[in-house]
């Protein structure tokens, strides 16, 4: 659904936390869902927000090694964009089935909510809701779905919460949740979390910036600063993955120029050069310009090999992205 409605996961939206520390800008959001989508619509697009962003903090949270659930009581938003807080501690039942009860202490989207569109009948935390079942699926390996249950939007002292496993769930045939049920296909959601993240700017890094560590080429991240995209290169399927993604973004048309930085990685003239040729075609479909560098010497011979027109070769990455810019720049101003 994010996708149709043009966020997809490589977006701004799904990689800035803004809607958690930005209540203005939430209830903003909540507004126009409600008049575009309904009530229903709306709250399906929030729940799948506050999913996919949970789970990537949760990839993130997990490479410490540290425990979701002790010794603290409460997670900060100095590790999740979202605070939560255990009221009732984690169990398992006979079947091994995980259930766990909490809260939202800051209201954060109840107060969005009653800002804009006023007190509601039923619990508008749909975002937070996402959130939760996300972090708690990624650190804990399982599939996950909080519920709310009281609401301070509908009048609540509390918006509080209950998690119980996705199979739960769907056995009961109390629950209200099978229609969420079936719109939260948690495998695509986990491997659009573990995707090659976006980092956008509105300048390229400067040579002291690079030093700072805010330019890894080391890490397979891709950089966009207005209308110039530095590309890595990584793998063959990580890269035509990526490409993929990118191109259903609405905001491809801006790219002007796109970097890809094959980080002297051996490139085959047979199905690599194949690939790479594929990425050419697809960026130009954009009507942005190619350029290739950190080329190694077992991959010129690859790189000979490739038909595509106007191809631009740089040899190191600042080169690169300065001659990206120019292009960009010369045809901003074409008449």
């Amino acid at each position: 659904m994010l996708t149709t409605l043009g966020f997809g996961p490589d977006t701004v939206l799904m990689n800035d936390p803004k809607l958690f520390v930005d209540g203005r800008f939430l209830a903003s959001l909540l507004v126009e869902f409600q008049a575009e989508l309904g009530s229903r619509g709306a709250s399906l697009a929030l729940f799948q927000i506050g999913l996919l962003h949970g789970l990537r903090d949760a990839a993130r949270v997990c490479q410490d090694d540290s425990d979701p659930l002790h010794p603290a009581t409460e997670v900060s938003a100095e590790t999740t964009a979202l605070v939560m807080q255990w009221t009732a501690g984690a169990q398992t039942d006979a079947r091994g089935a995980f259930s766990l009860e909490g809260c939202w202490p800051e209201r954060h989207e109840a107060v969005a909510h009653t800002s804009r569109l006023g007190a509601g009948e039923d619990p508008t935390c749909w975002m937070s809701a996402g959130y939760t079942s996300g972090w708690l699926s990624g650190t804990l390996n399982r599939s996950l779905i909080a519920r709310e249950v009281e609401c301070a939007a509908r009048g609540d002292d509390t918006c509080r919460f209950q998690v119980k496993e996705a199979g739960v769930w769907r056995a009961s045939a109390k629950t209200p949740m099978h229609w969420l049920l079936a719109e939260v296909p948690f495998e695509a959601f986990r491997k659009a979390a573990t995707s090659t993240p976006i980092e956008r700017g509105p300048a390229p890094p400067i040579a002291e910036e690079a030093r700072g560590g805010q330019f890894d080429r080391s890490q397979p991240v891709v950089h966009i600063w207005g209308p110039v995209m530095v590309l890595p290169f990584t793998t063959l399927d990580e890269a035509l993955g990526t490409i993929d993604r990118l191109g259903r973004d609405p905001g491809i048309s801006e790219i002007r120029a796109v970097v890809i930085d094959l980080r002297e990685q051996t490139l085959n003239e047979g199905f690599g050069a194949a690939a790479l040729e594929q990425i050419l075609e697809t960026i130009e479909s954009w009507d942005a310009q190619s350029l290739i560098t950190g080329v190694s010497p077992t991959s010129e011979a690859a790189i000979a090999s490739l038909e595509a027109s106007h191809l631009v070769l740089r040899k190191n990455l600042s080169e690169a992205i300065a001659t990206a810019f120019q292009i960009a720049d010369a045809q901003k101003h074409k008449l």
